[in-house]
């Protein structure tokens, strides 16, 4: 039997991210197909495993981003390997190297009770919504792919949404070859975005950021025209009313519920223009 003492940590490569999304996907966590290297490029230093005999037991996200903010994700263990304690190695690894910031995560319902005992606090829920694709993509002026709009606008409006600028990431994941990236427009400015990505089943969007409710359902609409047979997933903030009606007046199914929780003071992020969040990995 193994034991926490025959485990060794080590950063995982570029490559090893494959593992992460394969067991992820395995547990039903619904990845992106194609979420690893965009992942890594976030923060190529944070990503964790844990190994017994060269054997990978357990893995671990803990990104930093340069306000002083962090996020744990893809927190695993291997099935045949849970409760032997490789799984509380990895988890100090990651907190270790996160402990000079607010740390975020998301986690299941049941677990939020086991998380407040080590000293997260609930900031909101975030409901996943399940909806059909296709329908008439409807000729728009004012929607453009994203590429076609500076980069350096996108990344300063991702900004006012996010814990702080993510060149690196955004760079890769409105690129990447399969990824629908759209932008609109309002008085010639960037006033919304979102980026629909091929799924383990269906199709996920995330982000979905907009200043005005009526730009989210443009965005929405125009986005599931591209998601092939379906279904597509969006990952909403239960804060967010706006994001909420969203749901209901495109008849979205709810099928999954986590907690969002903080380790630290809860950064101040906008909620009432997120419809849909980038990633429950990244934050």
């Amino acid at each position: 039997m193994m034991t926490q003492e025959q485990t060794t940590i080590r950063r995982m490569e570029q490559e090893e991210l494959a593992l992460a999304i394969s067991w992820a996907g395995q547990e039903g966590w619904n990845p992106g197909i194609h979420d690893g290297a965009c992942f890594y490029a976030c923060d190529p230093e944070g990503f964790w495993m844990a190994e017994v005999d060269g054997e990978p037991v357990a893995i671990l996200s803990s990104v930093r981003y340069a306000t002083r903010i962090g996020f744990i994700g893809f927190y695993l263990v291997r099935p045949d390997c849970r409760g032997m304690g490789v799984g509380r190695v990895v988890w100090r690894q990651g907190m270790d190297a996160l402990s000079d910031c607010t740390v975020g995560l998301n986690t299941a319902s049941s677990c939020e009770a086991k998380y407040e005992k080590m000293g997260f606090k609930t900031a909101h829920r975030v409901i996943r919504y399940r909806g059909d694709a296709g329908g008439v993509l409807q000729s728009d002026p004012y929607l453009l792919p994203l590429t076609d709009i500076p980069f350096d606008r996108v990344v300063a409006f991702d900004t006012t949404f996010f814990y702080g600028q993510r060149e690196s990431f955004l760079a890769s994941w409105i690129t990447r070859p399969g990824v629908i990236a759209l932008g609109i427009l309002q008085d010639g400015h960037l006033a919304g975005y979102g980026v629909l990505r091929q799924a383990w089943d269906g199709f996920r969007i995330g982000p979905l950021f907009a200043v005005n409710p009526a730009h989210a359902h443009r965005l929405y609409n125009a986005l599931k025209a591209y998601g092939g047979e379906g279904p597509v997933y969006i990952d909403m903030p239960d804060t967010n009313p706006n994001a909420l009606d969203l749901a209901r007046e495109f008849g979205l199914e709810p099928v999954k519920e986590t907690v969002r929780m903080y380790h630290g003071a809860p950064p101040p992020l906008p909620l009432s223009g997120i419809y849909g969040l980038t990633s429950l990995e990244l934050g």
